[in-house]
């Protein structure tokens, strides 16, 4: 239920890339990400973030509204959109097409399936990871990790 639940938000957040794109990416100026930022602040100076916001597309354009995530405050509840790492540049390139990115040199090798490092978007394009997080999730079910030891990842 929960990895067609995963796959439904994806499609539907791939939909609304779409729209965005067919409408000139936004509407009409800086997306407000002020409801996000409430709790993961570290976004607000994350620069995959600023450009995206500076163009109309907030975080909920990516992740979904993410309401039940919002309003849960012992956080137990995922985003209703995350991203495995080998579904990064996919989503990406719902907007930013092949044809456009190979013309960059950097590229090629990410394209190819050859490069040995930074082969995520978010390797090169802002890190796009929270610095430190109380809750993690199968970003591919959704399912809560059980934290190890301690109830904090850093960095991951």
């Amino acid at each position: 239920m929960k990895v067609a639940l995963a796959g439904l938000c994806v499609a539907l957040a791939a939909g609304i890339v779409g729209a965005c794109r067919q409408h000139g990416f936004g509407r009409g100026g800086p997306a407000d990400n002020s409801y996000c930022f409430v709790c993961h602040t570290n976004f607000k100076e994350d620069s995959l973030a600023t450009r995206h916001a500076r163009k109309g597309i907030g975080c909920a354009s990516c992740h979904g509204e993410s309401d039940a995530h919002s309003a849960d405050e012992d956080n137990l509840t995922a985003p209703d959109v995350m991203f495995a790492k080998e579904k990064i540049a996919p989503f990406c390139m719902n907007c930013h097409p092949r044809r456009k990115i190979a013309r960059k040199r950097e590229h090629k090798a990410i394209l190819a399936g050859t490069a040995t490092e930074n082969r995520h978007c978010t390797d090169c394009h802002g890190t796009h990871r929270m610095a430190v997080r109380t809750r993690r999730w199968d970003k591919t079910t959704g399912e809560l990790i059980p934290a190890p030891s301690v109830d904090t990842w850093r960095g991951e």
